[in-house]
């Protein structure tokens, strides 16, 4: 086997259903997979959570969007060729409360959300985890995958062989979405605020959210001046549509609800603030040296979830470990990583005429 073909993928944080998703490039990027540009020795491709954004998009109104059926019948042709993974974000599942106690029923009530749909077979239990592990299994390199920390690492659930990677005997690489590595204060806030827009059954919320997030905060404009009259005006910009139609897309919404989004917005803003990579350093620390469960062999951690492609080196449970956020296909150049022989990590810029470290 060749060592300079990868022979896994990871990409995170696609945000399908939000404005400023990348929906064109991670496209060309699934086709580029699908006709073999990375080699033949790809075998495994993994999203590591907010792939599709139910803060900014229902279910219903999804499914229905061209570039969308697109993307997943691009992912349904990849699954026939390798294992397709995926772990569960903040955008698609609540975090509140003991996550491992309730991630098993939470993805239930994801999947049954698309269970009805044409793209079902995307929708498969087997498909959806909260963590990943990389290593050695009964002398052969696997991919491990688990629901809750107590199972890592000698009780996972499901497990897939990936040929010629070639990992020493204790080499450990684990994948989380990454909004585990925030502190309870942040998941408290902020989680309790995805968790009811994942709930809203009202797309004019879900999409005064997404208008906030992506073309307020993320662009670095001021929250407070932005009336309910011009957030119409500029989506009907951006949507190509009408004043009228605007209004009557809005009608269901009134003023007082629209401030009480703009001021949970404020709470948003804070957390992207403080979303720094060094922030999340610390926490991803506190969280591999906790005393309940056992990460001390772990020397390679991949995340996504602060959108902050990075990577970084940092001494927990008295060992270097390799920490790298893999970024997000949103509000930035889009990126991914490649696993290589001896689990070997690259993280690499994407664009539509070629692929930069």
């Amino acid at each position: 086997m060749s060592e300079n073909k990868p022979k896994i993928l990871v990409a995170s944080d696609v945000h399908l259903g939000s404005l400023d998703c990348e929906r064109d490039l991670f496209i060309q990027f699934l086709k580029r997979i699908i006709n073999g540009e990375f080699g033949n020795e790809l075998q495994a491709f993994i999203l590591l959570g907010d792939f599709i954004d139910l803060c900014t998009d229902l279910p219903r109104t999804l499914l229905k969007r061209q570039k969308v059926q697109e993307i997943f019948t691009l992912l349904l042709e990849i699954k026939k060729k390798m294992k397709l993974l995926f772990l569960l974000g903040n955008h698609e599942i609540p975090v509140t409360g003991d996550y491992d106690e309730k991630f098993e029923r939470r993805k239930k009530k994801f999947l049954i959300k698309f269970r009805n749909s044409k793209f079902r077979e995307l929708f498969n239990d087997e498909l959806y985890y909260q963590f990943i592990l990389l290593k050695k299994w009964n002398n052969e390199d696997m991919l491990l995958m688990y629901n809750s920390r107590e199972q890592l690492e000698n009780n996972p659930i499901n497990k897939v062989k990936i040929e010629g990677l070639d990992l020493d005997s204790d080499y450990r690489c684990f994948m989380a979405h990454g909004f585990q590595f925030e502190s309870e204060i942040y998941r408290f806030f902020v989680g309790q605020l995805w968790k009811s827009l994942i709930s809203n059954s009202k797309f004019e919320v879900k999409e005064t959210y997404d208008y906030f997030w992506n073309e307020i905060i993320k662009n670095g404009r001021k929250i407070k001046p932005i009336r309910f009259s011009a957030m119409k005006e500029e989506l009907a910009k951006f949507k190509n549509k009408s004043i009228e139609e605007m209004d009557e897309l809005f009608s269901e919404l009134n003023i007082l609800e629209f401030n009480l989004i703009k001021a949970n917005m404020r709470v948003m803003k804070k957390w992207q603030r403080a979303s720094k990579p060094d922030y999340y350093l610390d926490e991803i620390k506190e969280f591999l040296e906790d005393d309940k469960y056992d990460f001390s062999k772990i020397n390679h951690l991949i995340y996504g979830h602060s959108h902050h492609k990075e990577t970084s080196y940092a001494t927990i449970n008295n060992q270097q470990v390799e920490v790298i956020n893999d970024g997000s296909w949103q509000h930035m150049e889009p990126s991914y990583l490649e696993i290589y022989n001896k689990g070997k990590l690259y993280l690499k810029n994407f664009s539509p005429s070629n692929n930069t470290l």
